[in-house]
């Protein structure tokens, strides 16, 4: 691990970019980073993507993480503190900025699923599904703050009873807007997400 962050370190200092926290912390912990969906940068790949895709001249408060297979770049902002990430289509580098920022932690843990994020033809006045991806870990705590946010008439106990069988449908009554906003604003993207059809 010191090999890591001494060439974190080494990096920094010479393409002048501050690797946040979070991201240094997952370096260090050594997590998977190859998915069948899309890749997770090592510290030497930043460096690599940084130079090649030119973010020093053309946007340089963001550094990249990760790619989707594809088009899309993962982004973070340059600074110690910053947490959350975006999708950037690589020809948008420098003459935009990831329609949506999610916390990279709460991604990670959650599934870190690279495909669904990046869709920009999503038809966000659809009623969608609200979805239950995986049990709390403060269960009943959790799932009071889940039923109070999306204003379910279901018992607390039925829902309780629920959880233990994830993925689990618990509306469809929000449009994808309506439910992305709460999910994002209660900060529950760990445990929600939305499906459309």
């Amino acid at each position: 691990m010191e090999h890591i962050e001494s060439k974190i370190k080494e990096i920094e200092s010479k393409l002048h970019i501050v690797i946040p926290k979070v991201y240094r912390e997952f370096l260090l912990a050594g997590h998977e980073m190859e998915f069948d969906d899309g890749i997770l940068y090592d510290i030497d790949t930043i460096a690599e993507r940084y130079v090649t895709l030119e973010f020093a001249e053309y946007a340089p408060e963001f550094i990249p993480i990760g790619n989707d297979n594809g088009d899309y770049e993962l982004v973070m902002k340059s600074g110690s503190n910053n947490t959350r990430f975006g999708f950037l289509e690589q020809g948008s580098i420098g003459t935009s900025e990831p329609a949506r920022m999610m916390n990279f932690s709460k991604w990670y843990e959650s599934g870190h699923r690279f495909s669904q994020e990046k869709n920009e033809n999503v038809d966000w006045s659809a009623k969608v599904k609200v979805v239950l991806i995986k049990c709390p870990e403060n269960k009943v705590k959790t799932i009071m703050k889940i039923r109070k946010a999306l204003q379910l008439d279901t018992p607390a106990g039925e829902l309780l009873a629920a959880v233990e069988h994830t993925p689990c449908v618990l509306t469809e009554q929000f449009s994808a807007i309506v439910a992305k906003r709460i999910i994002e604003q209660e900060q529950l993207e760990k445990w929600l997400e939305i499906r459309f059809g």
